[in-house]
């Protein structure tokens, strides 16, 4: 991940928070111990499907929002361990990390909805993409030696190993809430190891996502490798106001979109 937080922009109408009560009140003893806090985490939360290790959203965005929900059905928790212990967010260190189960995730339960023919094939990375599902909840505190100006106090990473539409209907839908921001940053469709295409607004995700009963994300992050004209206009059309665009770390370029008043 190794992206900074709290890499504050002047973002016209998207106003920085104070770190949640709820978080700042959070040590090691009750984060591994206490009730998972499953409707804390996702109000106001990023949902990120196909994360990868990328720590650009929170890079940018940490102290905008204090919740980050990243879903990548590709990493083992092996690999996730090692990317949080060598690599991490640079002036931050973890308080605990603690497994969550899929109860603890879905405590009403939760009914899939079905993709149809056209989005994809969900055979097609079966059996050498899709890893070992598990869920990592980390909290991180800003190192002592960090100015206030390098980022918020806290921040919360809740790292799931699963499909990122179905992921959204469990979490978010079967919860009746709704996430302050989503990321659809190169999702990697075709030979990118996705069996279905995010970016596509008449496919499994955004017809999730529209779905909600809860409402839609208030902003959309849209980007990838390529060059700024490339990402002029958002994947999913509702989401017509440009705020800014955001550099990605390893070349290329994020927009952030707000949705369109109704």
């Amino acid at each position: 991940m190794t992206q900074r937080a709290g890499s504050f922009f002047m973002i016209d109408r998207f106003l920085r928070v104070a770190t949640p009560v709820r978080l700042t009140e959070l040590n090691s003893d009750s984060i591994l111990r206490s009730r998972f806090p499953l409707g804390e985490l996702l109000r106001n939360s990023l949902f990120y499907p196909s994360s990868a290790f990328d720590g650009d959203p929170v890079k940018h965005l940490a102290g905008y929002i204090h919740s980050f929900i990243y879903v990548d059905y590709g990493h083992t928790e092996g690999e996730l361990l090692e990317v949080l212990k060598t690599r991490g967010f640079s002036g931050y260190e973890p308080i605990a990390t603690r497994s969550v189960t899929e109860q603890e995730l879905t405590p009403n339960g939760w009914t899939p909805q079905a993709p149809n023919h056209l989005d994809g094939d969900q055979t097609r990375y079966r059996d050498w993409w899709i890893k070992q599902p598990f869920c990592l909840w980390t909290v991180f505190q800003r190192c002592d030696d960090r100015p206030h100006s390098h980022g918020p106090v806290r921040f919360s990473l809740l790292y799931l190993c699963a499909d990122g539409a179905a992921a959204y209907q469990a979490l978010y839908i079967a919860n009746a809430i709704a996430p302050k921001a989503i990321a659809v940053i190169q999702p990697g469709h075709s030979f990118g190891g996705n069996w279905t295409n995010f970016e596509d607004p008449q496919q499994i995700l955004a017809r999730t996502v529209a779905a909600n009963p809860a409402g839609k994300p208030e902003f959309l992050l849209y980007g990838g490798y390529g060059s700024r004209d490339y990402y002029r206009q958002p994947c999913w059309p509702e989401y017509s106001e440009h705020v800014c665009f955001l550099d990605k770390h390893d070349g290329g370029t994020i927009g952030l979109w707000r949705l369109k008043p109704e």
